[in-house]
């Protein structure tokens, strides 16, 4: 889960990196760099609560 989330949240930044130079509007690019940075974050406390909670076996 942590790479899916994580390469969708890096091109989010990479895209919000694009449109921050190309457009005058710079409430796009904000909201685009916040959703790949909480995509990232997302990615990495649900391998760490994975990590945590043991697998039960049936």
């Amino acid at each position: 889960m942590l790479f899916i989330m994580g390469a969708v949240g890096i091109c989010n930044i990479l895209a919000a990196l694009i449109l921050f130079v190309t457009i005058n509007d710079v409430m796009v690019p904000v909201l685009l760099l916040a959703s790949g940075v909480l995509l990232i974050t997302g990615g990495y406390a649900d391998k760490k609560a994975r990590k945590r909670k043991p697998q039960k076996k049936s």
